[in-house]
């Protein structure tokens, strides 16, 4: 509904030049490019994306290290927890084998006519359940006669010369030796067979030449 006031028309009107004449009176702003926007924008973003995957390879390689090193210690602790077992079996074990010795020189010794009895059927079974003890706990025997002697495994006690058989051939079993895992519990006490003494044999030369030899010997 419009005024029928001349004044108040006027004053309206002013004022809508006034705007309108102000607004074409301000300078335009000026607008960047969506271009050189993109461009500005993509340097730092770049920049941004290599210096993340810089740190993301950075983790993976300590990831990494600490894997290995923490393989590297469950090898180590597998490793002396092993020795460890070993060695206190060890220690026990040395010291149950001369009851052993005992229950087996005994047995080696019963009369033929007692053995059917009860009692030395019992020693019997005794003696094979420690021996199946000691292979379930991987308790290997070592010493034998005809075996090439191993200084390891095996203490020399007595020597003898003999022609028949090799240097270092083990010619009787002292006492029984016994090893774990290659640690030696209790070495093989053995008698070995020596070196026999060469005798001097002329050489084929000095055997045709009579003369040369005298002569050497001179």
């Amino acid at each position: 509904m419009q005024s029928n006031n001349p004044e108040q028309q006027k004053a309206t009107t002013g004022t809508t030049t006034a705007t309108q004449a102000a607004q074409q009176g301000q300078p335009e702003q000026q607008q960047t490019p969506p271009e050189a926007s993109t461009a500005i924008q993509s340097v730092p973003q770049s920049e941004a994306v290599q210096e993340e995957q810089r740190k993301a390879e950075e983790y993976l390689d300590q990831l990494r290290r600490t894997q290995a090193e923490f393989v590297n210690y469950r090898r180590r602790m597998g490793k002396e927890q092993l020795e460890g077992r070993i060695t206190a079996q060890s220690s026990l074990l040395y010291h149950l084998l001369p009851v052993l010795d005992d229950l087996e020189l005994a047995l080696r010794s019963a009369p033929a006519e007692m053995c059917p009895h009860s009692w030395v059927q019992g020693l019997f079974l005794v003696a094979r359940r420690l021996e199946s003890m000691l292979d379930q706990l991987g308790v290997q025997r070592v010493g034998a006669i005809g075996e090439q002697f191993n200084p390891h495994w095996h203490e020399a006690i007595t020597t003898e010369v003999r022609a028949d058989v090799p240097e270092g051939t083990i010619l009787d079993v002292l006492q029984q030796g016994y090893i774990i895992e290659d640690h030696v519990i209790r070495p093989a006490r053995v008698s070995v067979a020596g070196a026999s003494p060469q005798s001097e044999t002329p050489t084929a030369q000095e055997k045709t030449d009579p003369d040369n030899r005298q002569t050497q010997a001179e």
